[in-house]
């Protein structure tokens, strides 16, 4: 019995005493040697990261102790690759590593559609960043000053710059491909900004998905109603008393575009029929003077008090055809 004691007391002493030399480890490691270190913003981000996760913090609070507990960690990144083994060939890795993170802290918290600032922000954060480096490394205000003018940091700020402007133009084209679908339905092969792995296809136009609203709530329309309200429906049409592209766009999200496109039907009345022509007309600016529409034919007749509808497939304007209809060059 007393043997078991001595065995258990022996093997708590042991577990004292690796628990002591790994808490003085521990201490080694994460207590910085001086104030200015590193390891001291690393510390108050972890604190900060702990507050934060703490059940009396309510949202909001908890949210605010959060980005700080980044920014800390941040400085603390920052700090610690501007010293090797993080200096490679003489290149102190610092700003990238501190314009990734913070552009991280910007993806997370921008709304949606501001997503794209922490892109273009990145490269001038890095160049900030460097900056301070150079201004921190100089021992006099002569040498701050010399030390942002030199050849080398000037091509540094001038390629981020350039990188900077590279993103904002990039989702500047990319707002215009959302405002303007249509663009997409051209050539692009040739184009150095606009990167698509698509061929062009006219069904990428605005005008097209126009026409294919229109055709489906005709259909919708014959298969729930009888053949007298839909020809009732077509007179309507014809007297423009109805309009058909109204009912179309309720169901297409609006983009500026939809407002430089002109659509037109007309109707011509038969026995027991109907032929519905339905064309939509690019009023905006084309990469050259000729039309630019698009036109579907739409037969509509009547089978046992229900309306059938038969449509054709949508045809583009003969490309080059200028607007007085004489023959133009073949458009890109």
């Amino acid at each position: 019995m007393m043997k078991q004691f001595l065995d258990v007391t022996e093997q708590l002493t042991k577990l004292t005493n690796n628990l002591w030399e790994t808490n003085k480890k521990v201490q080694k490691t994460m207590v910085p040697p001086k104030v200015v270190h590193w390891k001291t913003p690393l510390l108050i981000s972890i604190f900060l990261a702990l507050l934060s996760v703490a059940a009396f913090a309510d949202a909001p609070t908890s949210t605010t102790i959060a980005d700080l507990s980044w920014l800390f960690f941040t400085i603390s990144m920052g700090a610690l690759t501007c010293q090797k083994p993080f200096v490679l060939y003489g290149i102190i890795i610092s700003p990238w590593v501190t314009s990734f993170l913070i552009g991280l802290w910007l993806l997370v918290r921008l709304p949606t559609d501001n997503k794209e600032i922490a892109w273009i922000a990145g490269p001038i954060i890095a160049i900030v960043v460097a900056a301070i480096i150079e201004i921190w490394k100089s021992e006099s205000k002569w040498e701050r000053v010399r030390s942002l003018v030199r050849p080398q940091f000037v091509i540094f700020t001038l390629c981020h710059v350039l990188i900077s402007c590279w993103f904002a133009f990039h989702f500047l084209i990319q707002g215009w491909l959302q405002d303007y679908p249509s663009v997409l339905s051209q050539n692009l092969k040739q184009s150095d900004y606009v990167v698509t792995f698509q061929g062009p296809t006219i069904n990428r136009s605005r005008g097209v998905v126009m026409l294919t609203e229109m055709e489906k709530y005709l259909k919708q329309e014959a298969r729930t109603k009888p053949w007298a309200q839909v020809e009732q429906m077509l007179i309507d049409i014809d007297n423009e008393r109805f309009f058909l592209k109204n009912e179309a766009f309720k169901k297409m999200r609006i983009v500026p575009e939809d407002s430089r496109w002109d659509v037109k039907t007309s109707i011509v009345q038969g026995q027991s029929r109907y032929q519905l022509e339905m064309q939509a007309t690019w009023l905006g600016l084309v990469f050259r003077p000729e039309i630019y529409s698009f036109s579907k034919s739409c037969e509509v007749f009547n089978i046992g008090n229900a309306a059938t509808i038969d449509c054709g497939a949508i045809k583009r304007s003969k490309p080059g055809l200028k607007k007085d209809g004489t023959p133009g060059e073949t458009q890109v």
